[in-house]
């Protein structure tokens, strides 16, 4: 394994994306399947765009800054930082992170804090910030915790926006709003029924999220179908997402969702083979379905995961910042 790696045939942790190699000795099966989904969702398209007769309203979307000031931030009406801007999660570092956003031109800007943004979660504050009795000035920031907020756009648009920061464990007790998704649903009946923008540091499972995202969170999702998730904290699944929730999504998230066999055991029949072919079906049957039947037009969400960091480089990615137009 170790020689695999240094060759760069395996991947040295689960932070990295999975090489041709971990796929198909791990799961050939589950391999297949996440290609072909791509396809299909690349075959249908963006399903969120701005009404025809209202003007749009264009999202930047940041996350994972992690201390770093990002270069030529887009212009544009919402401004979103997922979280996990500092690394220490001081107050002294995360308030140089909020005077950079606030010196931004957006209209309105939201933040939701990431495990590395301590200080927000009084369990894993340093002891330096609390003895001396240090805060964090967010100033025009709308910091939200467990919090919805409507905020008004030209034309006479709003938006309705929730944002929290639990995260599944992943570190120690300096890590902030983290739960055990095993025993613990921070998710269930939350988000509400009117959120239009949805804004967490993780991401939910099987979407953008190397398989380290929350399955609590997808179930919750599911149900409530906003129109934009945006989230970071996995650095290699940046990028952008259309979602339908439809039948070739479900199968999709249940094949993802099964223990991975193992080349040779993958190749024997079991109920997983089912699975993925209700993908190729459903996949199928909705491409023809949304080109010939509905021109191209469909209902949809999007999901992002605006991660700033070139994967586990420590460094930023070249890339600009994702934005959307709803």
């Amino acid at each position: 394994m170790g020689l695999l790696v240094k060759l760069g045939l395996r991947r040295p942790m689960q932070w990295e994306r999975p090489t041709l190699l971990d796929w198909i000795l791990e799961s050939p099966l589950q391999a297949i399947v996440f290609h072909l989904y791509l396809l299909v969702l690349w075959l249908r398209g963006n399903p969120v765009k701005p009404p025809r007769n209202r003007p749009p309203i264009k999202i930047v979307c940041l996350s994972d800054t992690h201390d770093s000031i990002v270069q030529d931030v887009p212009d544009g009406d919402l401004l979103v930082h997922c979280g996990d801007t500092t690394n220490d999660g001081t107050v002294a570092s995360i308030q140089k992170q909020v005077d950079w956003l606030v010196s931004l031109p957006h209209q309105h800007k939201v933040l939701v804090c990431g495990n590395h943004d301590s200080w927000f979660d009084i369990r894993s504050r340093m002891d330096a910030d609390t003895l001396g009795h240090k805060a964090v000035d967010t100033k025009t920031l709308h910091y939200l915790e467990h919090k919805s907020i409507t905020l008004n756009f030209k034309g006479g648009r709003r938006l309705n926006i929730y944002g929290a920061p639990d995260i599944p464990k992943c570190g120690g007790p300096e890590h902030a709003f983290q739960y055990i998704p095993s025993t613990e649903n921070p998710w269930a009946g939350t988000i509400p029924l009117d959120t239009e923008i949805l804004i967490t540091h993780t991401p939910p499972k099987h979407h953008l999220d190397l398989s380290l995202g929350c399955p609590n969170l997808l179930r919750e999702i599911w149900e409530k179908k906003p129109k934009v998730h945006i989230f970071g904290h996995v650095h290699w699944g940046r990028g952008v997402q259309p979602i339908f929730w439809d039948e070739c999504q479900k199968s999709y998230e249940k094949v993802m969702s099964r223990p991975k066999r193992g080349l040779i055991l993958d190749m024997i029949p079991h109920k997983g083979w089912l699975d993925a072919w209700k993908v190729f079906y459903y996949g199928f049957v909705s491409v023809l379905w949304h080109w010939f039947m509905l021109g191209g037009v469909a209902n949809g969400s999007v999901m992002i995961n605006a991660a700033m960091q070139h994967g586990t480089s420590g460094k930023l990615t070249k890339k600009p910042p994702i934005t959307i137009e709803i």
